[in-house]
């Protein structure tokens, strides 16, 4: 082999190898960068998690987490929309005790303003109070906002009387998951309330979308 054919497989070698790096680099990159799921689907069916997953992070290092806005961003808002317009089947599983996350100060200030503005800051008029004189912050996550006013506000009345009754209801007598009511206004639409803090395995999820979208039952006649 002539020295010039040898310089140019050791600069062949060393061209892969850089490609190797970035590639790495890339997927590390990429393996840090971990959002909270806000949603899944199931079928067509679009299910929301609202309350605390909405909430979105970044992972910038081991064991460090930064705050980087909340669900949903404007590409999810944009398909969200497209999907409601077309009156596609969406389940929202609200959570009675978790609309709220708590930041550490320092995450707070990583935090873009989309997360800041949810903090109700102190008085400024009160004179010596540091902006944020507690630690953790609470950040509350607005409740169905991302719905129009006319699908909102059904949630949210929901949400209330769901709540009320699972105050008002021993746990051991509750079931794992309250629905709403069948409304043919709006059927593509359906609200549940989770009564307990654990998950709901995804194949329990499935059977639940399966039950509220699954063909209407037909009339009775007597």
């Amino acid at each position: 082999m002539t020295a010039a054919q040898i310089e140019q497989t050791e600069q062949t070698e060393q061209t892969e190898q850089t490609e190797d790096v970035r590639e790495l680099a890339h997927t590390e990159q990429a393996a840090q960068l971990v959002q909270t799921v806000a949603t899944e689907r199931h079928g067509g069916t679009l299910v929301v998690f609202e309350g605390s997953r909405r909430m979105l992070w970044t992972r910038p290092g081991p064991g460090r987490w930064r705050p980087v806005g909340i669900w949903p961003q404007a590409a999810d808002a944009a398909a969200l929309t497209a999907h409601l317009a077309a009156r596609r089947n969406v389940l929202v599983v609200l959570d009675g005790a978790e609309h709220t996350v708590s930041l550490l100060a320092e995450e707070l200030a990583a935090a873009p303003p989309s997360v800041r503005r949810l903090v109700r800051a102190p008085d400024p008029s009160v004179p010596g109070l540091a902006p944020y004189p507690d630690e953790p912050v609470d950040v509350r996550i607005p409740v169905l906002d991302w719905l129009p006013g006319t699908l909102r506000r059904p949630g949210v009345e929901f949400l209330r009387t769901g709540a009320e009754l699972v105050r008002r209801t021993p746990a051991a007598l509750l079931p794992p998951l309250l629905t709403d009511e069948f409304d043919p206004a709006r059927p593509h639409l359906r609200f549940a309330l989770r009564t307990q803090r654990h998950g709901i395995g995804a194949g329990r999820l499935a059977d639940i979308v399966g039950h509220l979208f699954g063909p209407a039952p037909r009339p009775r006649y007597v």
